[in-house]
């Protein structure tokens, strides 16, 4: 077992090594803008925007990394970060060998990457990762046993709103009753979420009526904390951890593309589906308009993970 005096040093490495790439704070959206702007003023190629910007990806990181680097000090008796980096391959081996799912090895290799600095084949020796699969994501597929235990009055508000436009954990957190708006005869929801983006969802027209009554009857909700002198809509106990707001999101995405195509937006131009949904087809107009009030700029994601 790693002593409490070796855990806390490599904590304190890490967290050190990840302080390169922490840009918490600053907005992801704008650097990206930026660098387009850039590259279109000196004609060069659009530069990738790295870092960590979001507070979750921080923490997920730093998690990451050290369950990797307290398994290499407890078997190999490392005390400090670089003395780590030779054991790396074994533990990739030992990643392998438990059969760890693509997504968890993937986030561990990277968050080690990043933590010194290195790609992947020159820490664990190897040339590609494995590959994620569609068919083989569970979470967030279907309800789960334990969301049977929150139905309070506020977690179905909750509910509603995340079903209703499609909003994550952070954004329904950060809502106040100034963040509902109306314009061209459709209801919007203005949500800021991770990195700091900000965007305008449309409401679904059968939540409409729903979502103007919670937003009036938890404009002042006492148990809500403020933020920036604006008074919340939710306290933090209505999200709880396992509430399965992808589902919902996913719900959103499915229903929003039905309206989408029923008032008559296709473009025509379809995209194809690959791998196990080959044959399957949407219209790339509407999938570009359901992205974009999911909070994503890709036609691939929103058809991998919420169009199943």
């Amino acid at each position: 077992m790693v002593s409490s005096r070796v855990g806390k040093r490599l904590t304190h490495e890490v967290k050190t090594a990840l302080s390169q790439n922490d840009k918490r704070g600053q907005s992801k959206h704008a650097a990206k803008q930026a660098a387009r702007a850039e590259a279109q003023r000196t004609h060069t190629s659009y530069t990738q925007i790295t870092g960590l910007y979001a507070t979750s990806s921080y923490s997920t990181y730093v998690k990451q990394a050290l369950v990797a680097l307290r398994w290499i000090a407890d078997r190999y008796g490392c005390k400090r970060l670089e003395e780590c980096r030779p054991y790396l391959p074994a533990y990739y081996a030992e990643m392998q060998a438990r059969g760890l799912s693509a997504w968890t090895v993937r986030t561990r290799v990277y968050a080690l990457c990043s933590v010194y600095d290195a790609d992947y084949t020159t820490l664990f020796g190897v040339e590609n990762l494995p590959a994620r699969h569609r068919a083989l994501i569970k979470r967030g597929r279907q309800i789960s046993a334990s969301d049977s235990l929150h139905h309070t009055p506020e977690q179905e508000a909750v509910r509603t709103i995340a079903r209703a436009c499609g909003a994550r954990r952070g954004g329904i957190l950060g809502l106040t009753a100034e963040d509902l708006l109306s314009r061209d005869g459709h209801l919007y929801v203005h949500l800021t979420e991770k990195g700091g983006k900000e965007r305008e969802a449309i409401v679904l027209p059968e939540y409409e009526t729903a979502v103007r009554e919670i937003f009036s009857a938890y404009a002042e909700n006492p148990k809500a904390a403020a933020t920036g002198g604006r008074q919340r809509l939710f306290s933090r106990s209505a999200l709880p951890k396992d509430m399965p707001l992808h589902y919902l999101r996913a719900q959103y995405a499915q229903d929003l593309y039905r309206y989408y195509a029923a008032q008559g937006a296709s473009t025509g131009e379809l995209y194809h589906c690959r791998a196990d949904r080959k044959g399957q087809c949407y219209d790339k107009g509407i999938l570009k308009a359901v992205s974009l009030n999911l909070g994503h700029s890709r036609c691939d994601v929103v058809v991998s993970h919420y169009l199943w």
